[in-house]
C-alpha cells in the first residue's frame, strides 16, 4: 500500500533539500557554520537548524541573507528546496551574483562610485571602433578611431 505525503512531510522534504544545498554550498566555499552565520547576520544555531531541515521555514528575508552571503540568488535557494522549477535557465553567473551582493552591501555613496567606475570601464572596453575596410592596394592605412562617451564621473552615460 502506497503511503501518501502530508503537507508537513513535503515541507520537511523541502527543508531537508534546502539544508543539503546550503551545507554543500557553504562547504564548497570553505565556510564554517559560524562564518556563514556571521556573513548572513543569522545565528549559528539557526543556520544549523536550516541545514538539518529541523522545522526551519526560512522567510524570504532569511533566504536573501543566506543567498547574499553565499553569492547566490533567492531563486537558487528556492530551486534547491524544490519550491520552483529547476529547469529554468540561470541568467546570472556566480560572479555576477557575488558582485551584486557586494554592491548591495555598499553605502549609497559607495554604490554611486561603483556605478561610475563600472560605466567608465564599460566605456573603455567599447571605446575603440573597427576602422573601415580599406583596399590594401591603395596604400592607405586607417587606424581605429576612439569614440567619445562617459567619463569616470558621468552618471547618465
Amino acid at each position: 500500500m502506497a503511503k501518501t505525503r502530508s503537507t508537513s512531510d513535503s515541507a520537511q522534504t523541502a527543508g531537508s533539500l534546502l539544508g543539503e544545498w546550503l551545507r554543500s554550498a557553504r562547504k564548497d566555499q570553505g565556510l564554517s557554520q559560524r562564518a556563514l552565520a556571521d556573513r548572513s547576520g543569522l545565528s549559528r544555531s539557526y543556520v544549523c537548524d536550516i541545514e538539518r531541515g529541523r522545522g526551519a521555514e526560512p522567510s524570504l528575508t532569511t533566504l536573501d541573507k543566506l543567498a547574499a552571503a553565499l553569492g547566490a540568488s533567492r531563486a537558487d535557494l528556492m530551486r534547491a528546496a524544490g519550491l520552483i522549477d529547476p529547469s529554468v535557465a540561470l541568467r546570472e553567473s556566480d560572479d555576477e551574483r557575488r558582485l551584486l551582493a557586494v554592491f548591495r552591501d555598499l553605502s549609497d555613496t559607495g554604490q554611486l562610485m561603483m556605478m561610475r567606475y563600472a560605466r567608465f570601464i564599460h566605456q573603455e572596453e567599447h571605446a575603440w571602433t573597427q576602422s573601415s575596410f580599406v583596399d590594401p592596394s591603395d596604400g592607405s592605412s586607417e587606424i581605429p578611431r576612439r569614440q567619445s562617451g562617459p567619463t569616470l564621473f558621468d552618471l547618465d552615460g
